[in-house]
């Protein structure tokens, strides 16, 4: 079982265009010393909707950190 660190966030991506806004809110926080370490998830259900796919949940959170240069430890639970 993977353990998280301290604070952790679920941060789903429901119509897969939010990756780097979530992101952003997390590097803002760490500027106020708040350290949280984002989990991307989403459901089935939510998949079912917007017709993705579990890797495309990691894609998106693999470009967001990425582009904006997040150095932190994040997770994806899709």
């Amino acid at each position: 079982m993977l353990t998280l660190e301290h604070y952790s966030m679920g941060v789903g991506d429901r119509f897969a265009h939010q990756a780097k806004a979530q992101l952003s809110a997390l590097i803002a926080g760490r500027t106020l010393g708040i350290d949280v370490v984002p989990v991307w998830n989403k459901s089935f259900r939510e998949h079912d909707i917007v017709h993705s796919q579990p890797a495309s949940v990691r894609a998106a959170a693999d470009a967001a950190v990425k582009a904006m240069g997040w150095q932190q430890p994040y997770h994806v639970d899709a």
